[in-house]
């Protein structure tokens, strides 16, 4: 059953700061597991890290989509991936801008977005978690094998976006789809 709650909190561009959403990440992050965060900025709570900005705490400095291709080629299966892209392509323009590179239309496209899902969903291992941030509670979807358990909407007032947080589960036989929706 899915279970979706809203709570409201000051907006923060560090995600996992915020109080409700701290919480939420909290509770899925358990000890012990392999976790993966592709976007950390300075979050160090997953045990591998990356942000494209070298200014960052995160461990690795590449494009997100290398990151992921570089831990399925180390055999890394993730208990759980938090996933916390820039939102839109305004974000990710500014994100390329902080290290003096220029977005192209692919880097802020749809494609781009779904390339990263799709990289997320083969280091995943059958029952792992992802949990993803954005403007939308779309997260890695069925058609990669996963089902949504949770949604917290965090509401930040006036007319700033909320922050949707996504719970998914892969389907624990690998390749196996979901049939239904939730």
């Amino acid at each position: 059953e899915l279970k979706i709650t809203k709570e409201w909190a000051m907006p923060n561009s560090e995600t996992f700061t915020i109080p409700p959403i701290a919480r939420f990440v909290r509770k899925w992050l358990f000890r012990g597991a392999v976790s993966v965060d592709p976007f950390a900025r300075n979050n160090r709570w997953a045990t591998y890290t990356n942000d494209l900005n070298p200014d960052t705490k995160a461990e690795y400095h590449i494009e997100a989509l290398c990151f992921m291709e570089m831990l399925k080629e180390k055999g890394v299966r993730a208990d759980i991936v938090l996933f916390d892209p820039p939102y839109s392509p305004r974000q990710v323009s500014e994100c390329y801008s902080q290290v003096g590179r220029k977005a192209t239309a692919l880097d802020t496209s749809a494609k781009s977005r779904g390339d990263w899902k799709n990289a997320i969903a083969k280091i995943v291992r059958p029952g792992g978690i992802v949990l993803s941030f954005g403007w939308n509670s779309s997260g890695i979807g069925i058609k990669n094998g996963f089902r949504q358990v949770e949604i917290l909407m965090v509401c930040h007032g006036g007319s700033h976006n909320d922050t949707i947080c996504v719970a998914e589960i892969k389907n624990e036989k690998e390749g196996e789809l979901f049939t239904e929706l939730n």
